[in-house]
């Protein structure tokens, strides 16, 4: 073989060595691509079945203080859209050496069950010993499923476990300690879980709804709500930036400052939303000087007559609800949020769609069933601490007034039960859940 052939050859192998290392390095990269891809996939559906599972959870405890036909079909109707949620997510993560079975049957049936005992108390039924143990029994197995999705949760925000996890799927491995076989081991544990028989699916719906009190407000101009800007932001106009006319239920201009935003209201020029962001320093402030300070900027703000409710504070922000006070009724339909920083009692947040959307003038009457009267709906496991009268949202997206009792259940929980003060049914019950960060009423 002569020189310029022996070159040629030469060049031919190196090239085929080059492509085939080509081909090679494309296909890891692409592998690395598609497993990066699953491991967010899978992070993400584990997110949407923890949040599931929890609203699962505490709607079930919810569930043993109810006693009326309406709330329970509104709880069925959380029940199973969360269900639906939660079985789609489940579908999406690597499955265990079973089909899950338990576990389906829970979440195909937590929500149709509540349906058919709301359909039998409309038909004269009552709320006997069968459903508080069958309720007993949902909620145990929800508690279960709940705690375990939560460790995996935990266990699983880190991408090297989800490589892991691909790697052992796809060599058809089950490992105890991996996702798949934890929920095994679940489905194992829910074997005592009842066979519920149930009638059928309930649907439910919301209805928008249109700003009250800009109904008939005159229309302000970009300069106007400037100004108003300025004054909710602590800022002068000068440092705010028109950003758009914006749409929507509440059609509002928006301006930008140095880490802040503002939204008012095109419609009556009222503040709308105000969020501003920095990092917040060492925690300075307790609960009650926040509470001050916040209470005091309402005022400046010429927003009266509220008072506060619950409470929660994230990343060194103290967000207090406001409720609106109509004599000596609580208007939880008309909210207004406020946000202080806990390093030196900044004003953070501003959000009042809540009171901007509901708001009006009412005329209360008097209540047709007096206190002792609506107290009799309230479930034998409960203990009445507080009484007052409160408006509360309907799932219509109406309001109506209740008597509000804030309650202590057998366990310690506090549940607060809203009873019609005109027609003495149940129409609510929520469980506050109160932490260091504060107080949340769900």
């Amino acid at each position: 073989m002569n020189k310029q052939n022996t070159v040629r050859v030469i060049s031919f192998c190196l090239a085929a060595v080059l492509t085939a290392a080509g081909f090679a390095l494309k296909s890891r990269k692409e592998l690395k691509s598609y497993k990066l891809e699953i491991q967010n996939n899978y992070s993400r559906s584990l997110d949407e079945l923890s949040g599931s599972v929890n609203s699962i959870a505490l709607a079930l405890n919810k569930a043993q203080y109810m006693t009326s036909a309406k709330q329970i079909s509104g709880l069925a109707a959380e029940l199973l859209t969360e269900a639906e949620n939660a079985k789609n997510a489940l579908s999406q993560l690597p499955g265990g050496s079973g089909e899950l079975t338990v576990l389906n049957r829970f979440l195909s049936q937590v929500g149709n069950y509540a349906m058919s005992v709301s359909k039998s108390l409309i038909a004269g039924g009552e709320i006997n010993d069968e459903y508080s143990g069958n309720i007993e029994a949902l909620k145990e197995a929800a508690k279960k499923i709940s705690e375990t999705v939560k460790d995996s949760n935990i266990s699983y925000n880190n991408p090297k476990k989800w490589a892991e996890e691909i790697d052992k799927k796809l060599d058809g491995a089950v490992d105890k300690d991996s996702l798949a076989g934890s929920l095994d081991m679940l489905e194992d544990s829910l074997n005592d879980y009842p066979t519920l028989v149930y009638d059928g699916p309930y649907s439910d719906h919301i209805l928008e709804k249109e700003p009250l009190m800009l109904k008939n407000a005159e229309k302000v101009s970009e300069a106007d709500a400037m100004l108003k800007a300025a004054e909710i932001t602590g800022l002068t106009k000068d440092s705010l930036n028109f950003e758009e006319k914006t749409g929507g239920k509440i059609p509002c201009y928006r301006f930008s400052g140095d880490n802040v935003n503002a939204c008012i209201s095109v419609s009556g020029g009222y503040p709308v939303y105000m969020r501003k962001s920095r990092k917040i320093g060492d925690y300075v402030l307790e609960y009650r000087q926040a509470l001050d300070k916040a209470k005091r900027y309402l005022e400046k703000m010429g927003m009266n007559s509220f008072c506060e409710t619950y409470y929660f504070t994230d990343e060194g922000v103290c967000v207090i609800s406001f409720a609106y006070l109509d004599g000596q009724t609580v208007c939880y339909t008309d909210l207004v949020k406020v946000g202080v920083a806990m390093d030196n009692g900044e004003i953070m947040l501003l959000e009042s769609s809540g009171y901007l959307t509901n708001h009006t003038d009412r005329a209360f009457e008097t209540p047709a069933i007096p206190t002792a009267d609506a107290a009799k709906a309230l479930s034998s496991k409960l203990e009445i601490r507080e009484t007052a009268l409160a408006l509360i949202p309907t799932r219509g997206g109406g309001e109506t007034r209740c008597y509000e009792f804030v309650c202590t259940a057998e366990d310690g929980q506090e549940i607060l039960v809203y009873i019609n003060a005109v027609t003495g049914a149940e129409e609510d019950v929520l469980i506050l859940l109160k932490s260091d960060g504060g107080t949340l009423a769900k």
